[in-house]
């Protein structure tokens, strides 16, 4: 994971109120600009959901932090752990319980 997405999910932990937002390629974290690549990234890991969208009038989405998300906070060896479930050639159902992958 990259600096500024580690780094996105320790603010997102640290404040329930802070938010990440995204309208079109501007995202802020709070009151932080990022890039559309750490949500993209953060995304990619499933460590971030999506809170509220409004794709009708406008491209504009908010994203929280999830239970993965925290789990890779406590636990960053499980980046890995996800990748390889993620990636794998044949994909099976998991799930994340005690910082860990769990098969279903």
């Amino acid at each position: 994971m990259t600096p500024g997405a580690r780094r996105v999910l320790e603010e997102l932990a640290a404040d329930e109120d802070c938010d990440l937002a995204q309208e079109g390629r501007v995202v802020y974290c709070g009151t932080r600009q990022t890039t559309v690549r750490v949500v993209n990234e953060l995304l990619e890991m499933l460590a971030i959901s999506i809170l509220y969208r409004d794709g009708f009038k406008t491209a504009f989405t908010t994203y929280g932090i999830n239970d993965i998300g925290r789990s890779l906070l406590r636990r960053p060896e499980l980046e890995d752990e996800l990748r390889k479930v993620i990636y794998a050639k044949k994909r099976r159902p998991f799930s994340v319980k005690d910082d860990r992958v769990v098969y279903i």
